[in-house]
């Protein structure tokens, strides 16, 4: 330990991160009992009158629309709140990482070999993006949510960005699916994308919809010579992250179908929603890969990370820091992890509109779990209630 102790960067901006971590571990002691609660145990538990007296007491006269505009800071509260409730609410403000989209937050290490400003300047400088696509917007959201959307958008310009600071010879796009992320980086930006997905079937529709884009470029665009994305059906890294050979593989691709005679700059790794343990292995294999310049990952799932108390294996989802393992609160249970999962600004806008009647199915699932713990006992608790569409107006009977 002591070793590792020394290894330990003491710069302003680690030593900034391990404050955060450690005051976050600290704030997640105080209130564990509810991160761990399910809404079940909410009715089974009587959890409410575990409420320190204060915050049952507003919460209990306080309107939704309000309590949704005072998580957000949004408006001067009509209400006292409590001191506790307030101090909380900016801890959390203090411990999070800053989500709007025109915040630039950057943790910049002593170690670091480049300027992060001087970065990203020469590179919103040098990124290059084929206007001509601009008209063919509808064919790109063909099949795509609109909240995708959004994401592949911003993200690409992430990747973009990243990848002409590099100077990497291509993108390994992990978990692709059908390659809406792929064809937006390989049309607009004009990148060599190479896309990895296990599940055949998504990997040959991905194909079919490339070729469904190439022949309206090539009628509708004279001149056009962008080059789709190549479709990898493997599994790029297995539970020792390794993954040896990939990058062999990646050199034959770039030489045989993208034509690069030259292609010794690496490649990028980039995954946009890797479910559970996939973005760990992402990382772990970006560490153990000389060949990878630059790695950008939006995980999601937490809930489905490994976590061994034990410590029997080395395929740990969470935590991947040695810091973190040693501290001894680093510990998330199933339902702390899945409650991470959600954007808290999405029920606080429900409850400023009172938009929030889609929330009721949470309490009627809590109310069938109910009787059946009542009739069958604990064994009937938690998972045992199927998933239930929400339809306007939906009864407890339906």
């Amino acid at each position: 330990m002591a070793a590792d102790q020394e290894s330990m960067c003491t710069c302003h901006a680690c030593l900034g991160i391990r404050v955060i971590i450690d005051s976050a571990l600290k704030v997640l002691d105080l209130y564990r009992w509810m991160l761990d609660s399910y809404i079940i145990d909410f009715f089974q538990d009587n959890l409410w009158d575990r409420l320190p007296r204060p915050w049952a007491k507003i919460l209990e006269n306080v309107a939704l629309d309000e309590l949704g505009s005072w998580i957000l800071r949004e408006r001067r509260p009509r209400h006292v709140w409590p001191l506790s409730l307030i101090a909380l609410r900016r801890s959390i403000d203090l411990l999070s990482i800053n989500r709007e989209p025109t915040a630039r937050t950057r943790f910049t290490c002593k170690l670091s070999q480049r300027d992060p400003k001087e970065s990203v300047k020469t590179c919103e400088t040098l990124i290059t993006k084929d206007k001509r696509l601009d008209k063919f917007e509808n064919l790109f959201k063909k099949h795509v949510k609109q909240k995708k959307r959004y994401e592949i958008e911003k993200f690409s310009e992430i990747v973009a960005r990243c990848s002409e600071l590099s100077n990497s010879s291509c993108i390994v796009d992990t978990g692709a699916g059908i390659g809406h992320l792929a064809r937006e980086l390989a049309y607009k930006y004009q990148l060599a994308v190479i896309c990895i997905e296990q599940d055949k079937s998504l990997s040959e529709l991905a194909r079919k919809y490339d070729e469904q884009f190439m022949k309206k470029f090539k009628t509708h665009l004279a001149g056009f010579c962008g080059v789709p994305p190549y479709h990898l059906c493997a599994k790029i890294v297995d539970e020792s992250c390794t993954g040896d050979g990939l990058p062999a593989v990646f050199r034959g691709i770039l030489r045989d179908y993208f034509s690069q005679q030259s292609n010794d700059n690496g490649f990028g790794l980039i995954g946009l929603h890797p479910c559970g343990d996939l973005a760990a292995r992402l990382l772990k294999f970006y560490v153990g890969q000389q060949n990878a310049k630059f790695i950008s990952v939006v995980g999601c799932c937490y809930m489905k990370l490994t976590i061994n108390e034990d410590r029997t294996t080395s395929a740990l989802g969470y935590p991947l820091s040695k810091y973190v393992e040693r501290n001894s609160s680093h510990s998330l249970s199933y339902a702390a992890l899945e409650v991470a999962c959600h954007a808290v600004e999405n029920y606080c806008d429900k409850m400023k509109s009172n938009e929030y009647d889609d929330l009721k199915v949470h309490a009627y699932r809590a109310t069938l779990e109910k009787i059946l713990v009542n009739k069958g006992g604990d064994v009937m608790r938690r998972g045992r209630v199927g998933s239930v569409k929400v339809n306007g107006g939906m009864s407890f009977q339906e």
